[in-house]
């Protein structure tokens, strides 16, 4: 806004001297009665110029309270053509593509010369000098007239000499661009211009991550397109990326994949060797390859996916876009891992006592209901017992361990791979649970027809998966 203020002030006379002979100083002054700049547009239905106005703080303002102007006036139709070739859908998606509303205001001054100059004071040739500092040539051949911007294009005066009361508006057919110095995008602007909707899905469940990337000091991001999460969701029989991030263990997991796809350095395709191994932001390795054929990228498992679109430069660093999902080491819990983390104590405990530990861990595929200690509590206080031995004692070594396998199922079951209503699933025990899920929620009801909530699903261990439930479950024990 000072820019401008200062150009309206002192620039006036050197412009008018600037653009027009002796012989030819304008001749017309302003009239108050005429209608102010704002309302002239509307008048004319230029409604998008008057809300690129508006959208400058003050611009509005500084443009009516000027003493002298002449406003090149873009159609509503020019805005449209301007749109389409900066591949924005309105003004709002114009003005971060042209860099900001900052921009945007150089744009709009761009289109105003601090003096009066109706159509008969121009001369055939004529520069002058706008408020946005840069030069526009206008020329007059044959009743014509045609305003020319920084970049050579040429606008036709479709409608000129509407009178405003501090000057001047002449109806122009094309937006005027000056030269513009359009910073890169961030990288989440960059992704969603790319339309890469899944990534920046993943990289917001991460807390903090978007923060990260984007505070980097410097980064480059090999981006999997939306058809290579499809990919990865059937890769890993999953429907959705939450199902995706419960299959690979957890927010923590989904974090060293997305890490896995970031080199904390920039590397523009320019800049590879035939050959290239980076460190990642998850602290493993990727192989980049560069040939004429073009450029691929290795994850940890051999897996080799191809960049389809390289050097999309961002603010600080540069993507890659990627046709598949780069996979790290990833590590999983073991049972007794996830059992502590879980804090299921007495379960461990009785595990531990019924000699189960081995079998369990070294099952090929599992699915455990696991008690919570309070569960545990609840079956003592139930039987008038005060510890976990008592109930060994009294049940004996083989009823508790057949009751530990009533809550293990010989397969790999996630609350989502269950159908919706019940079904009996068959356990080690030799007897089968009903199992019931209800949208989100599943329930587990045992041969005593005990039902007990999950109250903590899906976590993903080395060779199954553990469902926290808040009652232990009681096989026939006749």
């Amino acid at each position: 806004m000072e820019r401008i203020y200062k150009a309206l002030l002192f620039c006036a006379a050197f412009i008018v001297l600037l653009s027009c002979s002796d012989d030819d100083t304008p001749t017309v002054t302003p009239d108050p009665s005429d209608p102010t700049l704002i309302q002239a547009a509307n008048d004319a239905g230029l409604t998008t110029l008057v809300a690129a106005v508006q959208a400058v703080p003050g611009l509005a303002q500084e443009l009516l309270g000027a003493d002298a102007i002449t406003v090149f006036a873009p159609t509503n139709e020019a805005f449209v053509n301007a749109l389409a070739t900066f591949n924005a859908g309105n003004l709002d998606e114009l003005v971060a593509a042209i860099g900001g509303v900052e921009n945007l205001e150089t744009v709009l001054g761009f289109h105003v010369v601090p003096a009066v100059a109706f159509a008969a004071d121009l001369n055939p040739a004529n520069t002058f000098t706008t408020l946005s500092g840069q030069t526009i040539d206008v020329n007059v051949s044959g009743g014509n007239v045609t305003v020319t911007d920084a970049l050579g294009n040429t606008a036709n005066v479709v409608t000129a000499d509407v009178a405003i009361d501090n000057g001047v508006v002449h109806v122009i057919n094309r937006v005027l661009i000056p030269e513009l110095v359009i910073p890169d995008p961030d990288l989440v602007t960059a992704a969603t211009n790319a339309g890469l909707t899944t990534l920046l899905a993943a990289v917001t469940a991460v807390d903090g991550l978007a923060d990260e990337l984007l505070g980097a000091e410097a980064i480059t991001v090999f981006a999997p397109t939306n058809e290579a999460f499809e990919a990865a969701l059937e890769e890993f029989n999953a429907a959705n990326l939450d199902q995706l991030v419960a299959r690979i263990g957890g927010i923590n997991n989904l974090e060293t994949v997305l890490g896995f796809h970031v080199v904390p350095a920039v590397a523009f395709a320019a800049d590879l060797e035939s050959t290239n191994t980076f460190p990642t932001l998850s602290g493993q390795e990727i192989t980049v390859n560069s040939s004429a054929e073009g450029v691929t990228v290795t994850d940890a498992a051999g897996n080799t996916y191809n960049v389809v679109t390289a050097d999309v430069a961002i603010e600080n660093g540069v993507v890659h876009v990627i046709d598949g999902v780069l996979l790290p080491e990833l590590t999983l819990p073991d049972l007794v891992e996830a059992a502590t983390a879980a804090e299921l104590n007495l379960l461990l405990d009785a595990v531990t006592a019924a000699g189960l530990g081995e079998a369990l861990l070294g099952a090929e595929a599992i699915t455990v209901f696991g008690p919570t200690d309070e569960a545990f509590a609840d079956l003592l206080t139930a039987l008038e017992l005060g510890s976990l031995e008592e109930l060994i004692a009294t049940l004996g070594a083989d009823a508790v361990t057949k009751v530990l396998q009533f809550h293990v199922v010989p397969a790999v079951a996630f609350s989502f791979d269950l159908a919706e209503g019940s079904q009996m699933v068959p356990t080690l025990a030799g007897e089968e649970l009903t199992v019931t899920r209800t949208g989100s929620e599943v329930t587990v009801t045992d041969f005593a027809g005990n039902t007990y909530n999950v109250v903590a699903a899906d976590v993903a261990i080395e060779n199954g998966v553990v469902h926290v439930i808040e009652g232990v479950l009681l096989p026939d024990l006749e």
